[in-house]
């Protein structure tokens, strides 16, 4: 058994609260049409045959899967959707206004509003570059060194075991982790130093490269990876992201036995 850090490979909840949105526009539409016909049913089934209707029902609900799978494709895809969305409600607007309702106007304001925010990145992710996305682990990088953790002004030999861009494996010195208490609380900041290039050693003569991390796993006493913690990196400069991403292409690569 382990400890996990819930909620830090999640998706935001905004992007599935705007997915929502997007599945619940055909019924907003229909409860419309039922409260303008009086609830006639007739009036129903012929919007539900309607090709008005089953174009809302496409257009949104291909939104909100483009929206909800989170990919390159589909962000281009709900992007030149929304263009089209917006260039047709607009010339319909201004040629027929009479046929617009307040509902009509408001659901193409919120649609136009979604994209500006997805394009503007306000969401507080990298919408377009997955492999930046937060809630996504990127792949993980075998490697053998010596590294030292830094938790409240005291130092912790460790053994890096795989790195990648958005964190670490690492495996304390059990005679020193067995002597001094590093943090077993899930959340907890620490700092990474590890050795560039050809530096395997911290004693290595090689520039060393500081993150700051928190911790995002705990192994459990017993377990194979006992005295072991994943580590998220935070709050990385760009300089220590190209660091970082320098030290992945050229690390000497070695699936360390736990």
């Amino acid at each position: 058994m382990t400890q996990r850090l819930t909620g830090y490979k999640l998706k935001p909840v905004s992007i599935t609260v705007i997915a929502v949105l997007f599945l619940l526009v055909p019924l907003i539409v229909l409860c419309e049409a039922l409260v303008r016909s009086g609830a006639s049913l007739e009036t129903l089934l012929a919007l539900l045959g309607s090709r008005y209707f089953l174009q809302e029902l496409g257009l949104s609900w291909s939104a909100a899967a483009a929206i909800y799978f989170v990919s390159r494709w589909s962000f281009a895809y709900f992007l030149a959707l929304s263009g089209y969305v917006m260039a047709t409600r607009l010339t319909h607007l201004i040629s027929h206004p009479q046929l617009e309702t307040p509902l009509s106007v408001f659901i193409t304001g919120v649609w136009l509003l979604i994209a500006a925010l997805l394009a503007g990145s306000s969401l507080r992710v990298p919408y377009l570059n997955p492999k930046l996305r937060w809630w996504t682990r990127p792949p993980r990088t075998p490697l053998c060194r010596e590294v030292a953790l830094l938790y409240q002004g005291a130092s912790f030999p460790a053994a890096l075991f795989n790195l990648s861009r958005g964190g670490a494996f690492v495996k304390l010195d059990e005679r020193i982790a067995a002597r001094q208490a590093f943090p077993q609380q899930l959340g907890a900041a620490c700092e990474l130093t590890m050795r560039l290039g050809y530096g395997i050693t911290l004693k290595d003569p090689a520039p060393r490269l500081t993150l700051a991390a928190k911790v995002v796993w705990i192994a459990e006493p017993g377990s194979p990876y006992h005295y072991g913690v994943g580590l998220k990196f935070t709050a990385l400069s760009s300089a220590q992201r190209c660091q970082l991403k320098d030290a992945l292409r050229h690390a000497p690569r070695t699936a360390p036995a736990v």
